[in-house]
């Protein structure tokens, strides 16, 4: 992906929300930052009791499963520490490449219908999600392949993932920057 940093407000935050997680089972919510220990507004977010900072678009797009316990969250109910043991620190190259595969069936960008013809307003919806979080963000997979490579290609990636949710498999991305934090899931189930 280039380098340009396009600038974020609420519409093309909604657009670049629905271009990349408006068509399947997913998850995209943003958070405020307020522990130095991330995980806990990760996991407070994961439990859907926080609410977006700037009140802008999020989704829950999540598959109803009998396995969810009457919330309305598809992730596990487990610890800051649990959660945060399956997450695996990624750079925003790799970040920006996992967040256009989760879109493809099983979490591959060669999967997206007319995937060629769409790159460039995928990777441009995948910036403009990841800009929010300003430069010096971190950011996390639980694709296993970042274990051994933070710099993994996650666009296709040859993988496992440490799953977080009640369905048979999930993958995504969390962002953390100093003030807000974002997670961004997509899931499979039969």
């Amino acid at each position: 992906m280039p380098e340009e940093e396009p600038v974020v407000d609420a519409d093309s935050w909604k657009s670049a929300l629905l271009d990349l997680f408006g068509g399947g089972w997913t998850f995209a919510q943003v958070g405020p930052r307020r522990h130095d220990d991330w995980r806990r507004d990760m996991t407070a977010l994961m439990a859907l009791k926080a609410v977006d900072p700037r009140h802008w678009a999020s989704l829950n797009y999540a598959p109803d499963n009998e396995n969810r316990g009457g919330t309305n969250s598809p992730f596990f109910p487990w610890s800051p520490e649990e959660t945060g043991a399956s997450l695996h620190e990624v750079g925003v190259e790799s970040a920006g490449r996992l967040l256009v595969a989760l879109q493809g069936d099983l979490y591959q960008a060669s999967s997206i219908p007319d995937f060629e013809q769409r790159k460039e307003g995928l990777f441009r919806s995948a910036r403009t999600i990841l800009s929010r979080f300003g430069a010096n963000s971190r950011f996390f997979t639980n694709a296993a392949e970042a274990r051994r490579d933070p710099n993994a290609d996650l666009l296709n990636p040859d993988t496992e993932w440490d799953c977080l949710s009640v369905y048979i498999t999930d993958c995504g991305l969390v962002a953390v920057s100093d003030t807000e934090i974002g997670v961004f899931w997509a899931f499979w189930d039969d």
